[in-house]
């Protein structure tokens, strides 16, 4: 696994999540729990940028590295094919974590500037308990995995969604993820049969006030190697906008953990699409 995933967060859980994360004494692990920035919308929709970051965990290096996505929300496909990524993997970094984004900022800055990205995106639902705007203290990660949530309840918007549902599925993998199925929580139970060539992936469900699924937003029909194989997801938050004279766009992001090099890991993904 690179560095550019062996993250140490800055902030503990300990002090706010109180008897929902009970702190435990065994020994602590690495890991990467990155924080996200909300960029916004493009005004007509079509666009949503976000940005997560942190710091890297690698050898003697304490290098910041930043990821800024821009997403065409028609398609739900990154502008340009890719994110805008800042990393700087050698031990001997000394990229700061400020530099980074600055850095990352300045590269996105002229494709922000093209589509107008600057519409605030409205929170429509969260999580409480994913802390995403923190880059959590990595002894916290794995509790933060296990009561991150599956569904949302959005309370406002004028999207006309009730929940939004978060299955884990198998789906296709060219990369070898039998290990992860072990170290995923209730993996067994989540996905049966056989796993041979399969990834942890999901989907994502849109329901009506009625209790019945309308639309189906996301389904994994194959999981690239850049999850590194997850162990979970859970819902973190959505976002809407309704265009003036246009319909609702929504934005779920969801949590990736997966096992880093050595310990868990999360990651954002931003799944975008119209509810109607």
């Amino acid at each position: 696994m690179s560095a550019a995933v062996r993250i140490i967060g800055r902030f503990s859980l300990s002090s706010v999540m109180g008897a929902a994360l009970a702190m435990s004494t065994g020994t602590a692990e690495a890991g990467d729990a990155a924080a996200r920035h909300i960029i916004g919308f493009s005004p007509d929709g079509g666009y949503f940028a976000f940005e997560q970051y942190g710091t890297l965990d690698a050898g003697v290096s304490d290098s910041g590295w930043s990821q800024i996505d821009i997403i065409d929300t028609r398609t739900d496909q990154f502008v340009g094919g890719k994110p805008i990524l800042v990393v700087d993997e050698t031990e001997e970094a000394t990229l700061t974590l400020e530099q980074a984004r600055a850095q990352a900022a300045a590269q996105a800055a002229p494709i922000l500037a093209q589509y107008a990205i600057t519409s605030p995106a409205e929170q429509a639902a969260s999580d409480k308990f994913t802390f995403p705007g923190e880059m959590v203290a990595y002894n916290d990660i794995s509790r933060l995995e296990q009561v991150s949530q599956k569904r949302l309840a959005p309370l406002h918007g004028e999207a006309g969604i009730s929940t939004i549902q978060l299955d884990e599925i198998l789906a296709a993998s060219a990369t070898d993820c039998s290990a992860s199925f072990g170290a995923a929580q209730q993996g067994d139970q989540l996905v049966p049969g056989e796993k041979a060539g399969k990834a942890l992936g999901f989907r994502l469900t849109l329901q009506r006030q009625d209790g019945k699924p309308f639309k189906i937003l996301h389904e994994d029909k194959a999981v690239p190697g850049s999850r590194n194989c997850p162990t979970s997801y859970s819902l973190s938050e959505s976002y809407e906008l309704t265009p003036v004279g246009r319909s609702p766009v929504i934005v779920v992001l969801v949590q990736r953990f997966s096992q880093g090099f050595e310990g868990r890991d999360r990651r954002f993904l931003a799944v975008t699409g119209q509810p109607r």
